[in-house]
Order: C-alpha cells, then sequence, then structure tokens
C-alpha cells in the first residue's frame, strides 16, 4: 500500500514540479490535501479517518466562512464525534471487507488447484526458522520429498 502511495504521489507531483525539479518538497503537502479529499474505490475519504470530518475545500461559489449556526456545548460537540467515530469506523471496516473480497476474487481467478498422488515428488515448504537466524539467508524449501 505505501509502494502504490507513493507510485500516486511521484506521478502527481511530476505534473507540477518545476524544469529543475527543485521544488518538490513544497509541493508534497498540496498534494496529500488533495489525495487525502479525494474519495478512493472504498468511497471513503481518507481525510475522514485522519481528522474525523470531511473536508471543506473553497469553491466559487462557497468562499465565505464557515461558523457555527447554534452554539452547541460540549456534551453534544462530544456526542457528534462519537457519532462521527462510529460511522468512520464502520465504513473503513466495509471498505475493507469490499477490498478483501475483491482480493479473493481476484486471487481465486488465477488459482489451480494441484492434484497429487502417491510416489510423486514434491517441495516441502516450511517458512519456520532457527532461533538466531535470519530470514534473508533462510531456506524454507526442501525437497525433494515423496508423497506416502
Amino acid at each position: 500500500m505505501v509502494e502504490r502511495l507513493h507510485r500516486s504521489l511521484h506521478s502527481g507531483l511530476s505534473h507540477y514540479v518545476n524544469a529543475n525539479h527543485k521544488n518538490w518538497d513544497e509541493l508534497v503537502s498540496f498534494y496529500l490535501m488533495s489525495y487525502r479529499a479525494t474519495p478512493h474505490n472504498h468511497e471513503l475519504q481518507s481525510i475522514l479517518l485522519v481528522a474525523w470530518r470531511e473536508m471543506v475545500l473553497p469553491s466559487t461559489d462557497n468562499l465565505n466562512a464557515r461558523l457555527p449556526k447554534d452554539n452547541t456545548d460540549d456534551h453534544q460537540r462530544l456526542e457528534n464525534l462519537k457519532s462521527n467515530l462510529r460511522l468512520a469506523y464502520k465504513l473503513a471496516a466495509k471498505a475493507n471487507r469490499m477490498s478483501h473480497q475483491n482480493n479473493k476474487r481476484c486471487y481465486d481467478r488465477k488459482a489451480k488447484p494441484e492434484q497429487f498422488e502417491v510416489q510423486d515428488l514434491v517441495y516441502l515448504y516450511n517458512p519456520a526458522l532457527k532461533p538466531g537466524l535470519t530470514r534473508k539467508f533462510a531456506k524454507p524449501w526442501s525437497g525433494p520429498c515423496q508423497i506416502t
């Protein structure tokens, strides 16, 4: 996911950096603001999960500052925040389920079940490491082994 964000960041910044590529660091915050305000495939603004409210961007017909019309007390604001948090968690959980289902559907489309028989030679996958060894140099496959 981080690599995907970096690819989007690189692509987005490439449209706005100057000719000598020296001002990219000034543009990162603007790009991230627009990225967080954009609904992605799960229809949820990421700013909602960060700031617990939707981002209001200025437009031609909405340049005036918004002030709350009523003077809500702290208890009411706390209840509103709790309500918004519950909604954000529910939407994030739904988006996570949808993403998981989509990933499973894509995986299942390409997965093919293997049929093994007795006397077939196979490699055994065992990713467990002995204490003190590093995963970088480990050999998780052993074999060939014969199916009995």
